[in-house]
């Protein structure tokens, strides 16, 4: 594994569609990490979630793989977090909600 005190990063992407666990979808360390933050953020992409113990345990899953399913329980809390922000954004911008009522 790369330098521990470097950057990472870790994107993880999950189809409502399936019935997969999370896949973890991209993998940076480094400058490559600082780059990749400063896009997304300027670019208004996904949210970003800090915690060290789950990048870490993230980190070792290769890229195209599912989660552990040891992991599905946090990453299912995390992405609910994500998604309620979401619409709280959405809502507050006037968009529609893609949820049904």
């Amino acid at each position: 594994m790369s330098n521990p005190s470097l950057p990472r990063v870790v994107g993880l992407s999950y189809e409502e569609s399936t019935e997969q666990l999370s896949t973890v979808v991209l993998k940076a360390v480094g400058p490559a990490t600082e780059a990749l933050l400063s896009e997304t953020l300027h670019a208004g992409g996904p949210r970003l979630v800090r915690d060290a113990a789950l990048l870490a345990q993230l980190y070792r899953v290769p890229v195209d793989a599912a989660i552990d399913p040891a992991l599905f329980l946090l990453v299912a809390v995390l992405l609910s977090h994500v998604l309620a922000m979401n619409e709280q954004i959405r809502l507050a911008a006037g968009q529609a909600s893609p949820w049904p009522d």
